[in-house]
């Protein structure tokens, strides 16, 4: 089952190389490691804002919600691309059952920082 036919937003996944840190994995997001998925058929929902501050405004949050067609290849870590901007993905995704067991969508939650 897919999503409705308003669900007509295009996303793109952005996904880290990775290297070799101290022994460990680690992300690696330099010039030329990533590699980027469009995604289409998804739904992009505000979710939520916020205000850090102390007397001056120190920096913004915004999230998103985005519903995604079943078997859409995101993961914890990615992030995602959207109207010129830049979001991470926050968590897990979460893949949402139908009624009848199938799965419906994926939902994702992503968040950005201005300032």
């Amino acid at each position: 089952m897919a999503l409705p036919s308003w669900a007509n937003d295009t996303i793109t996944r952005i996904r880290p190389g990775t290297t070799t840190s101290r022994g460990s994995t680690v992300p690696d997001w330099s010039s030329g490691k990533t590699t980027s998925l469009s995604i289409t058929g998804c739904s992009v929902q505000p979710a939520s804002t916020g205000l850090s501050q102390d007397g001056r405004v120190l920096g913004i949050s915004e999230g998103l919600t985005i519903y995604l067609p079943p078997g859409s290849d995101v993961q914890a870590g990615d992030h995602i691309s959207y109207d010129s901007k830049d979001y991470e993905i926050i968590g897990e995704p979460k893949v949402w059952k139908s009624a009848k067991g199938r799965v419906s969508h994926i939902a994702i939650s992503v968040e950005r920082w201005k300032g």
